[in-house]
């Protein structure tokens, strides 16, 4: 197959794929181009669970996904076939539009893992659990990569802070959501020493840029943050400078687990197209998973491109993916 190859750093390389086995060998070479392929995308950040809750009222963030609120009054009255089923879903329309890993805040402590595990056939789930106490954190920690944890607001501090030394005790993740609807928990978010940190669209510019010089690693969901009023453009700007940003579609009952619509939606925004496609795939460096390649044809929203990093970030779609292949590329 003849084509242009997007690596990973946004070069654009032009030459043949040959295919061997579980591995693809990329030769660049003149010629005329008739697919372009890309590295496949890491979503930094899904709610897999609440798949079977898609499309709900237009409410608060509170109401909507809070303790207690609309998303998990759902998630009790649904069977646990139904969650599988609706996870597994997702997981495949994850996977047809090109993604080969998920890092999902997997609710529901040791029983919402298990049901995760039931639904991911493709094994491309990279789950951090949330505990409801030490105890089920302890059973957890062979199981998960770490844990993910909701706002500070949302649990005993003492809580998080033994979490949090649990998970650096046996090199785990720890992760948090901060600065999604304010700044308020963004400091005591920060004292945690966080792994990984979930919007920081709502912080204050100091704490956000504090987080960067930490060097810690920040997921924006800018469809989410968008459906709940919550958009920081200036935040946004920021972050897309930072070599540790990564996009991710945040809950499923809110917007489709597919990074392509996540890039189109936040090219409007930033008009940015190499950070926005370098933040779509380098969870694979600082997280692991298996990254593959996206084979897209060129008949559709690629055929008359000038450029066709700006066409996958800003247009392509489902409808021009050939292949989504798990295989390990080569360069000559």
């Amino acid at each position: 197959m003849r084509g242009e190859l997007i690596t990973p750093d946004g070069e654009i390389l032009r030459g043949e794929l040959v295919m061997d086995g579980n591995r693809a060998k990329f030769e660049e070479c003149e010629c005329k181009p008739e697919f372009v392929f890309a590295p496949t995308f890491f979503n930094a950040h899904t709610h897999l669970g609440d798949s079977v809750a898609k499309d709900p009222p237009f409410l608060s963030l509170e109401e909507l996904v809070a303790p207690g609120g609309y998303k998990f009054r759902v998630l009790t009255e649904s069977s646990e076939d139904e969650l599988v089923e609706g996870m597994k879903d997702s997981i495949k329309i994850a996977f047809e539009s090109g993604t080969t890993a998920l890092l999902d805040f997997r609710e529901g402590g040791i029983k919402g893992l298990n049901l995760l595990k039931k639904a991911d056939d493709l094994g491309i789930c990279l789950p951090l659990a949330r505990p409801s106490s030490l105890d089920e954190a302890e059973k957890l920690l062979n199981q998960a990569l770490g844990f993910g944890m909701s706002s500070t607001r949302d649990h005993d501090f003492r809580f998080l802070e033994e979490l949090r030394e649990i998970a650096r005790k046996h090199d785990k993740m720890f992760a948090i959501h901060a600065g999604e609807r304010d700044s308020e928990d963004v400091e005591s978010a920060l004292s945690l020493n966080p792994d990984l940190l979930i919007h920081m669209n709502k912080a204050d510019e100091r704490l956000l840029r504090k987080a960067m010089d930490e060097g810690i690693p920040i997921v924006s969901c800018i469809r989410s943050n968008s459906f709940f009023g919550l958009l920081n453009p200036k935040n946004y700007r920021i972050m897309a400078e930072y070599d540790r940003w990564l996009l991710g579609t945040d809950n499923v009952m809110i917007a489709k687990p597919s990074m392509l619509e996540e890039m189109h939606f936040a090219s409007l925004l930033l008009k940015n197209d190499l950070a926005i496609f370098k933040a779509s795939v380098r969870g694979f460096e600082l997280f692991g998973g298996d990254m593959g390649l996206i084979v897209f044809h060129r008949r559709r929203n690629f055929k008359n491109s000038k450029n066709v990093l700006a066409t996958l970030v800003r247009r392509a779609g489902v409808e021009d993916i050939e292949k989504v292949l798990l295989v390990t590329l080569i360069y000559d």
